[in-house]
């Protein structure tokens, strides 16, 4: 089975849960009944959960609440999807009210047409897909929605114009892929200039290189790196109060070891940036993912050229400046030139691999794992462990921790 998790986001861009979105890749025979294809998913939901640390809306299907499948999980934070439609059968609206009694909570998946809702679902969120919905009538259902005291959440939120349609009409929460900020949410100068500067670094050296003095006088003299490599290494790993200095953790720990470090740190000031915590794990995640899922690319490239590509394919959403012109900014190797733009050679077409399995774009995963002769199955298995490694490698102890 194939996760992905996609945040939600409140009007002030902050990350409150992740909806929970699964496809079965290998069936083995026979394709699932989407009972038993729900079952599948809900075995992972607690390890999920876990691993968040937030709100999950998980979809459901109407024969396992019913059936009383999901009262066993009332002490998650999570929130079960289930089609509005399944209410206009009596023995399920039972069911959900029964499991609304004993403490979980639901979510109605599309516009309830007819029916008013059970008074128990008062305040629950309603979910509206804006790539299906034409646009008058998803603001209508909206202000519908808010008007009835509902939540309306809005998913396939994948443009800046659906953005600011759906928040204009009064959505409290939406999902869809991360989206490019405008020109006044961009960073400032002198953290933008340390992120340009350290990803250059780290290109330099991607072809496995060792580093020299001036990765040395990099790390040293570059007030945003010097200072979180320093947070960073201040850990019982490498002492009570780790070094005191950049030159003296080069000393202690090695070149290889800083420039290794120097990933997270990268991935952190990446979400400082953007004023988003969130885009911090997003980064290291997909540079770790890269440098994972790198190895089964036929002439692999280095893993820092792997790790480098991934932390590239975030810094338009830092940044608040697309892609290619960011390339004309940073000397790159062609292959991390091409990561940044065209994107036909493999590694840059691992980065397309990426997005798919972040966005849940399972068609388009299927495919583009296909094309560069790789399992999904093993992209998914990679996805989930890099996204737990890197919660390690930032210190998030909570969400809320960074």
């Amino acid at each position: 089975m194939l996760i992905s998790l996609t945040p939600l986001r409140d009007r002030r861009e902050r990350v409150m849960g992740y909806a929970l979105s699964a496809y079965p890749e290998d069936t083995a025979g026979a394709p699932l009944s989407p009972d038993d294809e729900a079952r599948r998913t809900l075995e992972q939901v607690p390890q999920l959960s876990r691993m968040v640390g937030r709100s999950l809306v998980v979809p459901i299907t109407p024969a396992l609440v019913r059936d009383g499948t999901i009262s066993r999980f009332a002490s998650l934070d999570a929130v079960w999807l289930v089609a509005s439609e399944a209410l206009d059968d009596a023995m399920t609206q039972r069911a959900v009210d029964r499991l609304i009694g004993s403490g979980l909570h639901f979510a109605l998946q599309g516009f309830p047409e007819v029916e008013p809702l059970p008074p128990s679902l008062a305040g629950s969120a309603v979910v509206l897909d804006a790539a299906r919905t034409p646009a008058p009538l998803l603001e209508r259902r909206v202000r519908v929605l808010l008007e009835a005291g509902l939540r309306p959440l809005v998913r396939g939120v994948d443009d800046r114009a659906t953005r600011h349609r759906v928040l204009s009409a009064g959505v409290l929460l939406y999902t869809g892929r991360q989206l490019i900020r405008g020109a006044s949410a961009a960073a400032d100068r002198t953290t933008e200039d340390s992120i340009l500067r350290a990803i250059a670094m780290l290109a330099a050296f991607s072809d496995g290189r060792p580093p020299d003095e001036s990765f040395d006088r990099f790390v040293r003299d570059d007030p945003h790196v010097a200072a979180s490599l320093l947070k960073a290494l201040s850990s019982a790993a490498v002492g009570a109060r780790g070094p005191r200095s950049v030159s003296r953790a080069i000393t202690m720990l090695g070149r290889d070891a800083i420039i290794e470090r120097l990933v997270a740190v990268t991935a952190r000031l990446i979400g400082e940036a953007a004023h988003d915590p969130e885009l911090a794990l997003t980064a290291l995640r997909r540079a770790r993912l890269c440098e994972r899922v790198g190895t089964a690319l036929d002439e692999a490239p280095h893993p820092r050229a792997r790790v480098v590509a991934g932390l590239l394919s975030t810094l338009e959403f830092a940044l608040a400046s697309p892609l290619p012109i960011i390339a004309q900014r940073l000397a790159l190797p062609p292959a991390l030139r091409d990561a940044l733009d065209a994107r036909e050679q493999p590694l840059g077409q691992l980065l397309d691999v990426v997005d798919a399995m972040e966005y849940g774009w399972w068609d388009d995963l299927v495919m583009r794992c296909r094309r560069l002769g790789i399992r999904p199955q093993m992209v998914a298995d990679a996805w989930l462990e890099t996204w737990k490694s890197a919660r390690d490698e930032l210190g998030i102890i909570r969400p809320d921790s960074f």
